[in-house]
Order: structure tokens, then C-alpha cells, then sequence
């Protein structure tokens, strides 16, 4: 269960993640060693992790992070829909941003309307825990555990601003890019998150996103830089 110490090798099964990423997030400290000599871990420390450490990984570890789960990477253009993107962002607070961008995974996302309110919950009380802004102006706001149950498959939502608006990022600099993350399992959350971290480090692409016209463009920038890294 989360709550309960498990070795290495269980906790890989439980996440679906290889040792080798356990142990990657076992160099940042969330292991201990038992009377034998054993090194345990607990799930919800894990999932702790994937709210407040991954700024921290190099683009090394990142990397290693997202082809963990196979050979086939998981590409983020094809996540994005472009009723899902918003060029340029309305809202002018986090809490407002928020709640514009949980509306359009409502409205374009193919999700019960009915589920709207616990979703916004769900990601208003992960940023209570800790900012979500990463530093260069990027923010990847999601709720603190996997949406089963009130969505079907991984889904994306993107809003930007050139300007930049206040997301108490830890640089203190100004947000452009913001893309609220949701997914049914903890696996694909942690693979999207390792992703998304890595290409939106580029400053060039984040100039890119914020430059295009349209969503369509959007996508375009993604798809482009994608090709780039793989």
C-alpha cells in the first residue's frame, strides 16, 4: 500500500517504473534501510517527490525518467488538443488561471462535466502544498494524486502569456508557460512531468510558444523541438 515501507523492487512493481528510476529518486533521499540492511521505500514519498523535486533533476536524470517505461517515448504533441489550448491566457491570478484551464479540459477534454469542481479542488490543494512554477517562466500545474475514475487517458492543457502572470514561482520571475497536467496513473503522470520539464527548459521554445499565433502553431512548436531531443 502507499503508506507502507516496500523494497526497491516492490515499489518498481507498484509504479510500473524500473529499479533504475527508484533508484534515482532514492539519490534525492527517500529511502531508508531496515534492520537487514534493506533499502525501503514508501509510495507516498514518492508521490511527494513528483510535487516538489522534479525541478531539481538534471536534464540527465529527466531523461532517464521518461524512456524508463519502454522504448517508445511518450510524445506530448500528440496529447495536445487545440480546443485544449489557450494562446493567450485571460486570467490574471493563479487561482483564475486555474480554474480557465480546468474549463477547457472540462469543455474540450471529454470530461463529465460532473467532475469539474473536484478537479479544480484537487489542483488548487496540490499548489496550496507548494508552488508548481518551475523556474524561466514555465508552470505545470496537476493535482497532487492521479484523476481514476473522472478521466479516460492523459490529458494536456496549455495557456500562455506573453506578458507573464504571478505563479509565486521560485525564482520570483514572471510565468508565460502554464500546462495543467492530469492523468489516471501515477506512472504516466511521473513520464508526462520528466517530458514536459525537459523540453520546456529550452528557452527557445518557450519564445516559440509564447510567439505562436494560434493553437495550431502551438502544437507545431512541440511537435518541432520534439524532434530535436529525441
Amino acid at each position: 500500500m502507499p503508506g507502507e515501507f516496500m523494497t526497491l523492487e516492490e515499489a518498481a512493481k507498484f509504479l510500473n517504473m524500473s529499479q533504475e528510476a527508484v533508484n534515482l529518486i532514492v539519490e534525492k533521499g527517500y529511502a531508508r534501510r531496515d534492520a537487514d540492511g534493506r533499502l525501503l521505500v514508501r509510495v507516498d514519498e514518492i508521490r511527494d517527490w513528483l510535487h516538489r523535486g522534479i525541478k531539481d533533476f538534471d536534464l540527465s536524470q529527466l531523461d532517464k525518467l521518461e524512456r524508463d517505461f519502454g522504448e517508445q517515448t511518450t510524445l506530448i504533441h500528440p496529447l495536445l488538443e487545440p480546443g485544449c489550448i489557450r494562446p493567450a491566457l485571460i486570467g490574471k491570478s493563479k487561482a483564475a488561471i486555474i480554474a480557465e484551464l480546468v474549463d477547457l479540459l472540462v469543455e474540450h477534454g471529454d470530461v463529465n462535466p460532473k467532475h469539474r469542481n473536484r478537479i479544480l479542488a484537487a489542483v488548487i490543494e496540490r499548489e496550496r502544498m507548494c508552488s508548481t512554477a518551475l523556474a524561466d517562466g514555465v508552470a505545470i500545474p496537476h493535482p497532487r494524486a492521479p484523476l481514476a475514475g473522472m478521466i479516460k487517458k492523459p490529458r494536456l492543457v496549455m495557456g500562455l502569456s506573453w506578458k507573464g502572470v504571478d505563479f509565486e514561482s521560485f525564482d520570483g520571475r514572471p510565468t508565460h508557460v502554464v500546462v495543467l497536467l492530469c492523468t489516471p496513473r501515477l506512472d504516466e503522470h511521473l513520464r508526462i512531468l520528466a517530458r514536459l520539464s525537459r523540453l520546456l527548459r529550452n528557452p527557445r521554445m518557450r519564445v516559440a510558444l509564447c510567439r505562436a499565433k494560434d493553437a495550431k502553431g502551438v502544437v507545431e512548436v512541440f511537435a518541432g523541438f520534439e524532434r530535436e531531443v529525441r
